[in-house]
C-alpha cells in the first residue's frame, strides 16, 4: 500500500505513545532509539516514522496526552466541599501522574533545552496550569471567608508546583531509589505545607 493511500491508524499511534513512556521512564530518553522502539513495538522503523518522524515529535505528543490527564483532576475538583482530606486525596492523583511520566520530570529540564517547540509549549501550558491552581486556591479560600492576598496566593502555588516538578530530581540526587513510596513522600509534605493556608478547610 502506498503512502498516499494508508491512513495511520490511531491504535498504532496509542501503541506507540505507550510504549514509548514504558521504555523512556525504564531507560531514559537519551537511551532509546527509534530503531529500539520500533523493535520494542515489532514493527519497522520506517512504519513508526510515518507516525511520528522523530522522537522529539514522540515528546511533544507525550506532553499533550499529559496536559490531558492533568484536565481531568482538575475537572473532577469541588472547591465548595474541599477538605484536608480531599486535598490529600487530590495531591496522591497529582504525584500519581508525575510516577506515570517520570521520565519527563526527570529529565525535564533537558528535554526543555533540546526542543524549542517543546519548551515553548510547555511554557504555556504552565502558565496556564498556575492561573488555574490559583483560581482554584482563591475559591477554596473565599468559600469559608478566609482572606489572602495575591501575592501569598501566587508564591504558595508556585512553591507547590515547583515541588511537584523537581521532586524526582531532588530525590535522585540523594541516591535514593526511585519507586512509588517516594510519591507518597511528597504528598505528605505538601499537604504539612498547604496546611497552615488551608487549616480551616478542616
Amino acid at each position: 500500500m502506498s503512502p498516499t493511500t494508508y491512513k495511520p491508524s490511531q491504535q498504532t499511534k496509542n501503541s506507540i505513545i505507550q510504549k514509548a513512556i514504558d521504555l523512556f521512564n525504564e531507560h531514559g530518553t537519551a537511551a532509546v532509539s527509534l530503531n529500539a522502539l520500533a523493535e520494542a513495538l515489532g514493527i519497522s522503523t520506517g512504519n513508526l516514522q510515518y507516525h511520528y518522524r522523530s522522537k522529539e515529535e514522540i515528546i511533544r505528543a507525550i506532553l499533550e496526552i499529559m496536559f490531558n490527564d492533568w484536565n481531568a483532576v482538575y475537572q473532577e475538583m469541588d472547591t465548595k466541599s474541599f477538605t484536608m482530606d480531599t486535598l490529600r486525596r487530590t495531591l496522591r492523583i497529582n504525584f500519581g501522574l508525575v510516577w506515570k511520566y517520570r521520565f519527563f520530570y526527570r529529565e525535564l529540564n533537558a528535554l526543555l533545552r533540546n526542543d524549542k517547540i517543546l519548551a515553548k509549549r510547555y511554557a504555556a501550558i504552565q502558565e496556564q496550569r498556575l492561573a488555574e491552581q490559583e483560581m482554584l486556591t482563591r475559591q477554596m479560600i473565599m468559600s469559608r471567608g478566609v482572606q489572602s492576598t495575591s501575592k501569598l496566593l501566587r508564591n504558595m502555588v508556585l512553591a507547590g508546583w515547583v515541588l511537584s516538578n523537581s521532586w524526582l530530581s531532588y530525590v535522585e540526587s540523594t541516591g535514593r531509589a526511585i519507586d512509588e513510596t517516594v510519591m507518597d513522600d511528597a504528598v505528605e509534605i505538601l499537604v504539612q505545607f498547604y496546611k497552615p493556608y488551608l487549616e480551616k478547610l478542616s
